[in-house]
């Protein structure tokens, strides 16, 4: 009986010890779970968040709006590179027949030479003076005083024929036009159309001639220059300018003209009229020439 009892208190002794041996292993093993997850969690998430989001924002922002303003600036510089050779093209030498080209270069290089030195010559063509009957003889005898009177006006000058700014030459005023460019310079070749004026003619805006080179403007001004007055028969009077043509040297670098001339011829006729050429005589077909040219 003894032994039996005491087989027993063995045996619960044994389950007991047993029973508290599994609970420890129980409470050892959940203890790590705990430690395990907390510090994944907490290490994760802080050094993502941070490192991530400030680097990439700040970066990228900063430079990009520096590029575009350099690239800006860039294109502005290129622009205004651009413009220059542009310039110094239109302001060459020119190759044209073109009347409205050459013209429009003639005007430029004119208003930049405008007041220069020249010199005038008007000159009375030899055996022109004519007229019907008597008249005609007696002119002729004058012929020599005519001559004189007209050298006297020849002289230097310190504008150039033509007032660009004013009175513009324009491409419906000449027959032909023409520019050739070596060796810096432009050479420009233009005949102009004639012109034809009553009694009353406007010297500086009558016509082709008087824009490109000039003319005497009305009778008493041609006659004034042969030393003649008229005194009657005005409305009989016809003015013919003809040959007229302009011919000059631009310097490409300057856009000057460095050189030229300036040429007209001015047919008088006079149907019927008193006038006084030394002595007072009735001209019937009157006829003159005088030769019109300003050299540079």
């Amino acid at each position: 009986m003894k032994k039996i009892l005491a087989l027993i208190l063995a045996g619960v002794m044994l389950f007991a010890f047993a029973a508290c041996g599994g609970n420890d292993e129980k409470n050892q093993t959940e203890a790590p779970e705990v430690t395990t997850e907390a510090p994944v969690e907490e290490t994760t998430a802080a050094p993502v968040e941070e490192t991530t989001a400030a680097p990439v924002e700040e970066t990228t922002a900063a430079p990009a709006g520096e590029t575009t303003a350099a690239a800006d600036a860039t294109t502005a510089a290129g622009e205004t590179t651009t413009a220059k050779p542009e310039e110094t093209t239109k302001a060459a030498g020119l190759n044209s027949t073109d009347a409205k080209e050459v013209v429009e270069y003639y005007n430029a290089a004119l208003a930049k030479s405008k007041n220069s030195k020249c010199v005038q010559k008007m000159t009375l063509v030899d055996g022109s003076l004519t007229g019907d009957g008597a008249v005609g003889a007696i002119v002729r005898i004058l012929e020599p005083a005519a001559k004189s009177a007209l050298e006297k006006n020849s002289n230097e000058r310190d504008n150039l024929p033509g007032q660009p700014d004013k009175y513009p030459l324009t491409a419906a005023d000449v027959k032909s036009a023409k520019a050739t460019s070596s060796n810096g310079v432009t050479t420009i070749e233009i005949q102009l159309k004639d012109q034809v004026d009553g009694p009353d003619g406007d010297g500086d805006n009558g016509g082709p001639v008087a824009r490109g080179v000039g003319t005497l403007g009305s009778i008493e001004n041609a006659l004034n220059e042969m030393g003649a007055t008229l005194e009657s028969g005005r409305e009989t009077v016809k003015l013919t300018y003809n040959n007229a043509y302009i011919k000059v040297k631009v310097d490409e670098k300057t856009g000057k003209i460095t050189s030229g001339t300036w040429h007209q011829m001015t047919n008088i006729f006079i149907g019927e009229a008193k006038a006084k050429l030394g002595i007072t005589a009735t001209l019937k077909n009157f006829k003159g020439q005088v030769e019109f040219v300003v050299t540079m």
